[in-house]
């Protein structure tokens, strides 16, 4: 039973404890390394990493107060000056993200994505299994341009309504609905690997790898390029597992096309606001994959939004009411840590341990990262895996001789493959909403592309990211 389906006074009073089981051991572990530590430092460290990893997995409070919380907590302990607590918030990266995300609200609000979908999905209408295949690749291309969690959301009245086109099945429980929807949200999460655009989990990736080398970020063309075969590869696994595990029944595709058809005649011709907005949207692309590396691609971010803003494509209610402000804040928190931890030392232990458990290879340990990264998605949110472990990989790599670069790769691509769970990604927790799917339909699919995903990092990852000459 979810949050929404419960007595909201049950889930204020379970989330109030919640929160204060998590204070109360916060504050234990303070208290007995302190009293008892010789280096208390180092147990603050483990003392963040739990606030932040318990408050992110069960979000008794919400994103923007975790994130309050760890700078509040940060600067109580002395890890940080106070005038250096609120960097999170004076990053490029961040801004960068709010203009990407006004882009994506341009795009919703101008119905663009819609008339994409649609007319993409009408050239996959011959048969229920290619109809998948159009799923899953409008739900990836899409989301290398606009957040996954905005593509679901317009996707899935879409499909909601092209469900009932067919006449020939009972939409409830129809492995052609349930398919699709997997589709949907597994498609989203593999495209959006491929861009800076399709996750805040991307652009936090590059900033905690740039403040731990203190040398220049990865570029928005050099990130595209080195995730594209990995996500291309996952397109091709997404829709070859879904359409071997579900038995398709009998659709009434040739009416589902029809209806398609007549839906795109609806929209009309193309408006002026669906043209600015594609506009803008390759311009943006232009300018990061150029200039962005030479003013920033915070102020290329910000001019693209007040470019935006100018011509009244979006109104500032459409950015108060659609803004992601969690994520937002999430990514904040998470920069907040990868500014403290180092200086506890708490990561360099972690790193050690590591390698004292699992030996030195660095194929091992970067498989156990990937698929820590992939098992752990599924039960927080993919920013918050990576925030976690991301500063611990990175030390990990330097004793072997491995470019750091490699477990950022590594672990922000895989954190997106959040497949076994409805609670991995935005997008899941979408398509799960709609009532056509049970936890239980994520499991097998699920745990396959899971395996297989580690194992396409292993194999096409590495020897794509050797062939760029990154290790």
């Amino acid at each position: 039973m979810d949050k929404k389906s419960r007595d909201p006074h049950d889930v204020i009073r379970n989330d109030i404890f919640q929160t204060l089981v998590g204070l109360s051991i916060f504050i234990l572990i303070v208290i007995f390394s302190t009293i008892y530590a010789a280096n208390p430092e180092l147990y603050y460290g483990v003392a963040l990493i739990f606030l932040a990893v318990y408050m992110w997995l069960l979000t008794p409070i919400s994103f923007i107060f975790t994130t309050f919380l760890l700078i509040a907590s940060s600067v109580l302990l002395g890890l940080v000056p106070p005038d250096e607590a609120f960097e999170g918030f004076s990053s490029g990266t961040l801004f960068f993200l709010m203009g990407a995300f006004i882009l994506a609200i341009a795009f919703e609000v101008q119905d663009l994505h819609k008339r994409v979908a649609l007319t993409f999905l009408k050239f996959f209408g011959s048969s229920p299994r290619r109809f998948i295949m159009g799923v899953t690749l409008v739900g990836a291309l899409l989301s290398m341009l606009i957040p996954e969690h905005g593509i679901a959301a317009i996707f899935i009245p879409i499909l909601l309504g092209i469900y009932h086109y067919s006449k020939r099945m009972d939409i409830a429980n129809s492995n052609f609905a349930k398919s699709t929807l997997l589709a949907l949200s597994y498609g989203t999460s593999v495209g959006s690997i491929a861009t800076f655009l399709g996750g805040a989990r991307n652009i936090l990736a590059v900033e905690i790898y740039t403040r731990y080398t203190g040398g220049d970020p990865i570029s928005f063309a050099e990130w595209f390029v080195a995730s594209i075969p990995v996500s291309l590869v996952m397109m091709f696994l997404v829709y070859f597992v879904l359409a071997k595990i579900f038995d398709l029944e009998e659709v009434d595709m040739e009416n589902i096309r029809k209806n398609i058809k007549q839906d795109l005649e609806r929209m009309g011709d193309l408006t002026m606001g669906e043209g600015m907005a594609a506009g803008f949207l390759l311009s943006g692309f232009i300018a990061w994959a150029t200039i962005g590396q030479i003013i920033g691609m915070g102020v290329v971010a910000v001019i693209l939004a007040v470019a935006i803003g100018m011509t009244k494509l979006v109104s500032w209610d459409d950015v108060e009411s659609r803004m992601p402000w969690g994520t937002l804040f999430l990514y904040v928190g998470a920069v907040t840590l990868s500014i403290v931890l180092p200086e506890t030392g708490v990561l360099e232990v972690l790193a050690t341990s590591l390698m004292e458990s699992v030996g030195d290879n660095p194929y091992l340990i970067l498989g156990l990262f990937a698929a820590l990264a992939v098992f752990l998605s599924g039960v927080m949110g993919n920013a918050a895996v990576t925030a976690i472990l991301l500063p611990v990989a990175l030390p990990a790599m330097e004793p072997l001789g491995l470019p750091v670069i490699v477990p950022v790769f590594t672990i922000a691509l895989a954190s997106a493959f959040a497949f076994i769970t409805p609670i991995g990604t935005p997008s899941a927790m979408l398509v799960y909403g709609t009532g056509n799917l049970d936890a239980k339909d994520f499991l097998k699919p699920g745990l396959i592309l899971s395996i297989l995903g580690v194992l396409v990092f292993l194999t096409i990852g590495l020897g794509w990211w050797r062939l760029l000459e990154y290790w």
